[in-house]
C-alpha cells in the first residue's frame, strides 16, 4: 500500500459511520487523538478527494447541494487493510496516534480481525513493558523523581496490558458466542 496513512484510516473510518459532510470529517479527525496527531483541514480534504477518486468514498444524495460522503464497499475493505497494517507504516512519527485510531475503528471490524489486532496491540505493550523494565535495571540513576517516573510508566504499561487482556478476553468470548464486537465496547 503506497498511500497507507493515518489520515486515510481516519477519513474512511469516520465516513464508514454513514453519510457525513466532508467539513465535519476534518473536525472529527482532529478530535480523535489531539495529543498525538493534529491533521490540518487541507490534509483531510486532500485525502477525501483522493478517496473519492479511488472509489473508497462516494458522494450521497441526488443534487449538488448534498455534500455528504460515505465509505464504499472498497472503502470498508481499505479500512480493514489499514487496521491490519503495522501502526508504524501508517504514521512513523506518530505511532501512539496510529495505534489509537486503529483501536477506535475496531468496532467496524469482524471479530476475527478485532482479535488479531488486539493480540498485536497486547504483544506490543508487553514488549514495551519488558523493555522498560530492562532499561530501569540498567539505569545508574535512582533519584526521587526518576523513581517516580519509572514507577508511573511501569504502572501505565502494566495497566495497559491488563486492560488489553480484558478486552481480548471479551472479544474472544464474543466471537465464540456470536455477540457483535461493537456491543462489547459500548
Amino acid at each position: 500500500m503506497t498511500t497507507a496513512s493515518i489520515a486515510d484510516l481516519a477519513v474512511l473510518g469516520i465516513a464508514s459511520e454513514g453519510p457525513i459532510e466532508p467539513d465535519r470529517i476534518a473536525a472529527i479527525a482532529k478530535a480523535l487523538v489531539p495529543e498525538h496527531w493534529q491533521p490540518t483541514a487541507s490534509v483531510i480534504a486532500a485525502v477525501i478527494e483522493r478517496q473519492l477518486a479511488e472509489g473508497g468514498l462516494r458522494r450521497t444524495g441526488n443534487h449538488i447541494a448534498d455534500e455528504h460522503v460515505t465509505a464504499t464497499a472498497a472503502g470498508v475493505d481499505r479500512i480493514r487493510a489499514l487496521i491490519l497494517s503495522r501502526p508504524e507504516d501508517l504514521a512513523p512519527s506518530a505511532l501512539p496516534a496510529a495505534e489509537a485510531i486503529q483501536f477506535c475503528f475496531l468496532d467496524t471490524m469482524d471479530p476475527e480481525t478485532a482479535r488479531n489486532v488486539l493480540a498485536r496491540f497486547q504483544e506490543r505493550v508487553k514488549r514495551r513493558l519488558t523493555s522498560h523494565q530492562k532499561r530501569n535495571a540498567l539505569c545508574p540513576h535512582g533519584g526521587r523523581y526518576t523513581s517516580f517516573w519509572r514507577d508511573m510508566e511501569q504502572h501505565r504499561l502494566q495497566s495497559m496490558v491488563q486492560f488489553l487482556t480484558g478486552v481480548s478476553d471479551e472479544t474472544g468470548a464474543a466471537g465464540r458466542d456470536g455477540v457483535n464486537v461493537t456491543e462489547i465496547s459500548r
